[in-house]
C-alpha cells in the first residue's frame, strides 16, 4: 500500500512543500519516494512494495509522457484488464499493477475505473489536457483528501498530507465536530477542517478548465433479486466468498490474516488456510483485565481448527497510557471508536510477520450481522403505526421532553420513513444537543443542525433502489458507519506500521451478489448473516458459528477508571473540555460523577470526549469558542 499527494496550483509551491506533504505519510510507503512536476502540477509518492518490487516506481508515466499516475491500492483483475490492453496494443515494461492501472486510464479515460475491481485511491495528470482526475474505490477502503478554493486543488491519502501545504487553512469545522458527538466519527465529506474535504467512496473528482466535477461511478443494485433455492444460494456465496479471498492471495510479500474469534474474520481465514498448503499466519489480540470479554480463547479454536499458526498480543491495562495519544494522532481528526487501540497495537504484531493482512470488516454491514437491524425489522410495523398520517405523535413529538425524544421508538415514528434509521453508533443523540451543547456551539452550528447525521442517513436511503427496509439500513451504514469508522480505522491503523490491509467482503463484486440476495438469507433461521454462516458451517466449528455474537468487546470500563482515569478526569474538567465551550460544563460533570460512580454507565461516551479533548490538546490546544 501506498501514500500518495500533489496538487494543481497556478502558482505552486516548492518541491520543498511537495517533499514536506510526502514525508508526512511517509508510513504508508517506506520503500521508496517520487515525485513529478509539470508546471502547474505535482504528484509525489510514498511506496510500499507489495507486488513487482523492484520495478513500479511511482508516479508512472506513461511512454509518450502524456499520463502521469499516483496510485495507492491493489488492483485484483489486473491481469486479465492487462491481457484485454494488450490485445488493444498496449506494450508493458512492468510486472506489477500500477501500469495497468496507467494504461487503462490512458485508453479508455476516466471510466476505466468502472473496470478496476480492488482498492484505490489514485491522481492521474494528463498534460495535454492539463487536467487532474482523482477516484477512490467503491466501498471507501482507501482514502483520499482534497481541499479546493476556486483556484487550487491540492489532495493526499490523509489529512495530515495536506497540513504543510500553506494555503491551507485549519479553521475548524463545527459542523464536523457536531456530527462526531453524534456518532464518534466525522462522515464524508466533512473533515474537522473547513477547507478540506473526504473524496467520498465510489466518487471520481476532475479538474478541468479551472472548475471540478464530482461524479459517483458504481453503487450496487438490489434489482433483480437473485433466484435460488437456499442450498443454491449457500453454495453461491461460498464460491463467490472464495474468489474474492483467492483474488487477495496475489502478492510478492508474505501474507496472513487477522483472527478475532468471530464468524466474519474466521471464516475469511479459514477459506484463505483452504487454499495455502503451508501454515497461515493469524493474529489475535486478547484482554487480561478482570471482566473482560476476550474472545482469545476462540480465535486459538478457530486456529488449531483450520491448521493455522496463531500469534497472540495480550493487552492489559498498564499498556493502555502508553499508546493513547500516539494512537489518538493517527486519525489527524477527532475519532472515537476505542477499537483502534487494539487493532493499531495488534497491527504492530502482524507487521513482524507478514506485509499483507486480510481482516473481516464488512460482512455485518454487508449481509445483515448486527441485531439493531432484527429489532428494527420488528419495530416497523408499530412504528409505521405511530407515525402514520392520523396518528397525532409527529406533532406531538416535539413538545415532549429531551429524555423522551430519544426513546428510538418514538423517535422513529416521528420522522418519515428515511430518517428512521440513522446508523450504529449513538453517542449524544442530536435530540438531546439544545440541552447538551454549550450556547456557544448552538449558535454557531444552529438549534438544528441542517448537517446532522439523519440528513446523510436519508439521502444513502433514498439512493438504495431495493424496495425492502433492510437494503435501505445496509445501504445507509455501507456509506457512512463502514468507510467512515471501520475502513478508517483499519486504514490508518494498519498503515501506521506500513502493513497493508485486504478486505475480502469488500470486493465489489461481492457486495454486488450479496446485494441482491432476498432478506430471508440475510435474517433468517439462524439470525443475521444467516446465510454466511451456513457457509460458515463447512469450514468452522459449529460452536464457532452458532454462538452469540459478541462484536469486539473491550474493558473499556476497566481502562477509563485505572490506567487513563486522570487523563479521562482532566479532560472532562473545567481545565479539559469545558473550556471549549462545545459542550456545557455542567453536563460533562454529571458525565464524570456518573462514570466514576458505583454504577458507570457512560463508557463509550466518556472515550469519545476524552478522545476530542486529546485532539484539541495535541492539535489545537488554544481553541476555544
Amino acid at each position: 500500500m501506498c501514500g500518495l499527494v500533489g496538487w494543481v496550483d497556478p502558482s505552486p509551491a516548492s518541491r520543498e512543500v511537495l517533499q514536506r506533504m510526502c514525508d508526512a505519510v511517509a508510513h504508508r510507503g517506506p520503500d521508496a519516494d517520487g515525485f513529478h512536476l509539470d508546471g502547474e502540477a505535482a504528484l509525489g509518492h510514498r511506496r510500499l512494495a507489495v507486488i513487482d518490487l523492484e520495478a513500479s516506481r511511482q508516479p508512472m508515466r506513461t511512454a509518450d509522457g502524456r499520463f502521469a499516475l499516483a496510485y495507492n491500492g491493489e488492483l485484483y483483475n489486473f491481469q486479465e484488464l492487462r491481457k484485454e490492453l494488450e490485445t488493444a496494443g498496449c506494450r508493458f515494461r512492468t510486472a506489477g499493477d500500477t501500469e495497468v492501472v496507467l494504461q487503462s486510464l490512458a485508453m479508455w479515460g476516466p471510466s476505466a475505473v468502472r473496470r478496476f475491481e480492488g482498492m484505490f485511491a489514485l491522481a492521474l495528470w494528463d498534460a495535454r489536457e492539463r487536467s487532474m482526475l482523482l477516484a477512490r474505490d467503491p466501498l471507501g477502503i482507501k482514502p483520499l483528501h482534497y481541499a479546493w478554493d476556486g483556484c487550487r486543488l491540492l489532495f493526499g491519502s490523509e489529512i495530515k498530507a495536506l497540513l504543510p501545504h500553506p494555503s491551507v487553512s485549519r479553521d475548524i469545522d463545527l459542523d464536523a465536530i457536531r456530527l462526531y458527538l453524534e456518532c464518534q466519527f466525522i462522515p464524508a465529506p466533512h473533515t474537522v477542517y473547513r477547507a478540506i474535504r473526504k473524496l467520498p467512496q465510489a466518487h471520481t473528482l476532475l479538474l478541468r478548465g479551472g472548475s471540478v466535477r464530482l461524479e459517483r461511478f458504481w453503487r450496487p443494485s438490489s434489482l433483480p433479486r437473485i433466484e435460488l433455492s437456499e442450498a443454491e444460494a449457500e453454495e453461491a456465496l461460498d464460491r463467490e466468498l472464495r474468489a474474492s479471498v483467492a483474488s487477495m492471495l496475489v502478492a510478492d510479500v508474505p501474507l496472513g490474516a487477522f483472527v478475532s474469534g468471530g464468524i466474519d474474520s474466521s471464516l475469511v481465514a479459514a477459506v484463505m488456510q483452504s487454499m495455502r498448503t503451508s501454515p497461515v499466519d493469524v493474529f489475535n489480540v486478547g484482554f487480561t483485565d478482570p471482566g473482560a470479554q476476550s474472545e482469545h480463547a476462540h480465535a486459538r479454536r478457530v486456529s488449531k481448527h483450520i491448521g493455522a499458526t496463531m500469534h497472540s498480543l495480550m493487552l492489559s491495562t498498564d499498556d493502555v497510557p502508553q499508546v493513547l495519544e500516539p494512537c489518538v494522532d493517527l486519525f489527524d481528526e477527532p475519532f472515537g471508536d476505542q477499537a483502534a487501540l487494539p487493532t493499531f497495537l495488534l497491527s504492530g504484531l502482524a507487521k513482524k510477520h507478514v506485509t499483507v493482512a486480510l481482516t473481516g470488516e464488512g460482512a455485518d454491514e454487508v449481509l445483515a450481522g448486527y441485531g439493531n437491524y432484527a429489532r428494527a425489522l420488528r419495530q416497523s410495523r408499530m412504528v409505521a403505526r405511530m407515525g402514520a398520517a392520523w396518528s397525532p405523535l409527529p406533532w406531538i413529538y416535539p413538545w415532549l421532553p429531551a429524555a423522551a425524544r430519544k426513546d428510538r421508538m418514538l423517535k422513529a415514528a416521528s420522522r418519515p420513513l428515511n430518517r428512521r434509521y440513522v446508523t450504529i453508533p449513538s453517542i449524544l443523540d442530536s435530540e438531546v444537543h439544545a440541552s447538551v451543547l454549550a450556547p456557544a456551539m448552538l449558535r454557531a452550528t444552529g438549534a438544528l443542525a441542517a448537517n446532522s447525521l439523519e440528513h446523510l442517513a436519508a439521502a444513502h436511503h433514498d439512493a438504495c433502489d431495493s424496495p425492502d427496509y433492510l437494503d435501505r439500513m445496509l445501504h445507509v451504514d455501507t456509506n457512512l458507519w463502514l468507510p467512515d469508522d471501520l475502513l478508517t480505522k483499519v486504514d490508518r491503523t494498519t498503515m501506521a506500521h506500513s502493513l497493508e490491509a485486504r478486505v475480502p467482503y469488500l470486493d465489489h463484486r461481492f457486495v454486488e451478489f450479496a446485494s441482491r440476495l432476498p432478506p430471508h438469507l440475510k435474517i433468517g433461521s439462524l439470525g443475521g448473516k444467516h446465510l454466511l454462516k451456513r457457509v460458515a458451517l463447512r469450514y468452522l466449528p459449529q460452536e464457532i458459528v452458532l454462538r452469540p455474537k459478541q462484536g469486539f468487546m473491550l474493558p473499556l470500563q476497566h481502562w477509563l477508571s485505572h490506567g487513563l482515569r486522570t487523563a479521562t478526569e482532566r479532560a472532562l474538567s473545567p481545565q479539559g473540555l469545558a473550556r471549549r465551550n462545545i459542550v456545557r460544563p455542567a453536563v460533562l460533570e454529571r458525565l464524570r460523577r456518573e462514570q466514576f460512580g458505583p454504577r458507570a454507565r457512560h463508557s463509550i461516551r466518556t472515550w469519545a470526549l476524552l478522545a476530542l479533548e486529546l485532539w484539541f490538546e495535541r492539535r489545537h490546544p488554544e481553541f476555544a469558542l
